[in-house]
């Protein structure tokens, strides 16, 4: 230290600098940030400090203590640090902690894609979740059971959130799904009804295939609300079915909720009394029914319009 002291005053002490240079070596050497550095590398002497005075005022001029002055910044979102290179100082720049926040914030959400849901469960949490009656604990433990499952890698079925309007099926599988987000496991929750539209505005189109993909494919799929969509044998074959037999044969788990039961379900994807249609009804809930295990909500409607 004594060294790096004697190298400074030196500097400031120089008779041919002026005393305008003078003031703005002062501020650059006694910087918080321009200490440690010259305290971490007691090799450096006089001289390097003088030919690295642009860089170290390069620093100096950007950071307040450890701190980047954000309007003073050369790059938006980087700092400078100091760096020893072959003998000379250097400035080199790294991401502020607020640039690595924001990139990690903007990966997570692009872990969780929510489409055609209301606002209101968008930051849905088990926290958040009411706890009055028994089957909305039973169904908060199924819940944490298969996002421990999820967390640890192990395979695991899905849920079937099932029961009567406004009892919290879609804040759940809201709920589970930002747990997932958290954990950084890709997961889509979709709304059924408005997931139908869609692929039925996209089936005429290019993106059709990789739009479909993406649902097979995708680690962990949450669809709100089925059985509430307009069925046809389309929906029921090409579309759900098409999804829910990838996923089952890679062994993907999907949770569902809806209004109605696995047998109503099953009626719904029937279309007709058709003796084919029942047949392919009961094939893709024979899908439904073995990945998933079903969970009832009880209760009145807690919706408040």
């Amino acid at each position: 230290m004594e060294h790096i002291q004697s190298s400074i005053e030196k500097i400031l002490n120089r008779p041919d600098v002026a005393e305008s240079v003078r003031a703005i070596h002062q501020r650059v050497l006694s910087h918080p940030g321009v200490i440690m550095f010259l305290r971490t590398h007691p090799e450096i002497d006089q001289r390097t400090i003088e030919r690295g005075m642009l860089k170290l005022n390069e620093y100096a001029e950007q950071m307040h203590g450890n701190q980047i002055i954000e309007k003073k910044a050369v790059i938006e979102g980087y700092q400078p640090v100091l760096h020893l290179e072959k003998g000379q100082i250097m400035v080199a720049y790294e991401k502020t902690q607020a640039l690595r926040d924001l990139e990690n914030e903007r990966a997570l959400e692009k872990k969780f894609k929510s489409l055609f849901l209301p606002d209101e469960v968008r930051d849905a949490n088990f926290s958040d979740f009411d706890l009055t009656t028994t089957d909305r604990k039973l169904a908060l433990r199924a819940a944490s059971q298969f996002l421990n499952s999820a967390r640890s890698k192990q395979q695991t079925k899905g849920l079937y959130l099932h029961g009567s309007f406004g009892v919290g099926k879609t804040y759940l599988l809201a709920a589970i799904g930002n747990a997932l987000k958290k954990e950084r496991i890709a997961t889509i929750l979709v709304h059924a009804p408005g997931f139908v539209s869609e692929a039925k505005r996209r089936i005429r189109s290019d993106s059709f295939d990789t739009f479909l993909e993406s649902f097979q494919t995708v680690p962990v799929l949450l669809i709100d609300d089925i059985g509430a969509e307009s069925i046809s044998p389309w929906v029921r074959d090409e579309l759900f079915g098409i999804i829910l037999q990838y996923r089952m044969m890679h062994r993907l788990p999907t949770l569902f909720s809806s209004n109605l039961s696995y047998d109503e379900l099953e009626l719904h994807f029937g279309i007709t009394n058709d003796q084919g249609d029942k047949l392919k009804a009961m094939r893709l809930m024979e899908r439904i029914r073995t990945t998933t295990n079903p969970v009832e909500f009880l209760g009145e409607n807690r919706r408040r319009y």
